[in-house]
């Protein structure tokens, strides 16, 4: 008699899983509660799909137990990637710092094959379902949906993470992990925007520039890196701020003081751009100093520094100010006070303690049979395809397990 399986989420992991259990002979039924499956890697990559990555490392993820993830990645490389979609019908291409994406360049294509692959072999799909209640009771799982009762002999829960609440994220994973005894790490955003008390900040709403970022929590330097920055009404976005605002979300989360330095001309030097100012300064000496710093920086980052400076009303520089300009262009301050939350967030850390999960099977510790797969679990990855390929690789390995007696 085939063994019934029950996967609780149609995103990344659970449909691999549920094509890798299905394909081994297994009677599958996939479970997801909105009405279309793969909701959250139709958004991914801007609607390209940043499926992995050329550079896989176990460095590229956080969390509190990582050895899980470098037994993952031992058995699931971005080769085996490739080669599953391959024979899915889906090849990759790597058009960007290492990052691989369908070669249509369209999440769309993405979802399309994984669920003809759902259906080719034979997974029951139920879409528009959410589930209630999960137990245990005389060796089968019972899954309670708003519609019907089902059982099962193995569970896997790949039911994602609370990243992106309008496509139907939800804390549900973490509730059934929690009744099987499971240890929760709080979740908090990710790959997320920075939100700043900031006032003056709405002036310069919208400019983006290429610029380094140093993150401080409670005035400790904890990570640096250059890269798009966005300033917007509330705060901070752009890539570089996506990539810098892990450790920063979790500083907030610890009741510590954050701020952003920013470094707005990140090839020139202070000491040069003194010497440039100063060279601005006596040859344009009879214009106000908003308009020939305009041929160095953003207009509106040139009111914006004046009034940080307190100098949008003199007149005559001074070599004191003027140094005060070299320093707040070099190293513009702002406070964080906040993140966009799990609603701009592309990924929550925290999540289901992999400590008690067996790093080899994906099987809980704590209850035979039941599963975690993706997002659910306490790792997080960089930007760059680091998320999904955890997802695809967690959901595989899973699958492959469930064959077994």
């Amino acid at each position: 008699m085939k063994k019934k399986i029950g996967i609780i989420g149609g995103g990344a992991s659970g449909m691999v899983c549920a094509i890798v259990a299905a394909q081994g002979g297994c009677d599958v039924t996939l479970i997801e509660k909105n009405k279309k499956l793969g909701r959250k890697i139709l958004a991914t990559g801007n609607g390209r799909c940043n499926i992995t990555n050329v550079d896989i490392g176990e460095h590229y993820y956080h969390g509190h137990h990582l050895s899980l993830v470098k037994e993952t990645l031992k058995h699931f490389s971005k080769h085996h990637v490739e080669n599953f979609f391959a024979k899915l019908g889906l090849d990759l291409v790597c058009i960007e710092d290492g990052r691989m994406f369908p070669m249509s360049l369209q999440s769309s294509s993405v979802v399309a094959f994984l669920e003809d692959a759902l259906l080719q072999n034979g997974v029951k799909i139920k879409v528009d379902s959410n589930v209630k209640s999960l137990k245990y009771f005389s060796d089968k799982f019972i899954v309670l949906t708003d519609k019907e009762e089902l059982f099962f002999d193995k569970v896997v829960i790949s039911s994602g993470s609370l990243a992106m609440p309008s496509l139907g994220s939800s804390s549900d994973g973490y509730s059934f992990a929690k009744s099987f005894g499971h240890k929760i790490y709080p979740a908090f955003p990710s790959l997320v925007q920075l939100v700043s008390d900031e006032k003056l900040l709405k002036r310069v709403s919208g400019v983006k520039i290429d610029a380094i970022l140093s993150a401080y929590v409670e005035k400790n330097l904890i990570n640096e890196i250059r890269g798009d920055l966005l300033f917007t009404d509330y705060g901070l976005s752009g890539l570089a701020i996506l990539d810098i605002s892990r450790g920063v979300v979790y500083g907030l989360s610890q009741g510590k003081s954050c701020v952003i330095k920013i470094d707005l001309l990140p090839d020139i030097s202070i000491s040069s751009l003194k010497k440039l100012l100063q060279k601005k300064s006596q040859q344009f000496s009879s214009k106000k100093p908003a308009l020939w710093l305009n041929g160095i920086l953003h207009q509106k980052l040139v009111y914006f520094i004046l009034e940080k400076t307190n100098l949008s009303h003199v007149l005559k520089l001074q070599t004191k100010h003027l140094h005060a300009l070299a320093y707040m262009i070099k190293n513009l301050s702002i406070t964080i006070v906040d993140s966009r939350g799990a609603k701009g967030a592309e990924v929550m850390a925290g999540g289901i303690s992999c400590d008690e999960i067996d790093r080899k099977t994906f099987m809980s510790k704590l209850q035979k049979d039941l599963y975690f797969t993706g997002e659910v679990l306490d790792v997080d990855g960089d930007r760059g395809g680091y998320n999904l390929h955890f997802a695809w690789a967690s959901g595989y390995l899973a699958g492959k397990h469930l064959l077994m007696k």
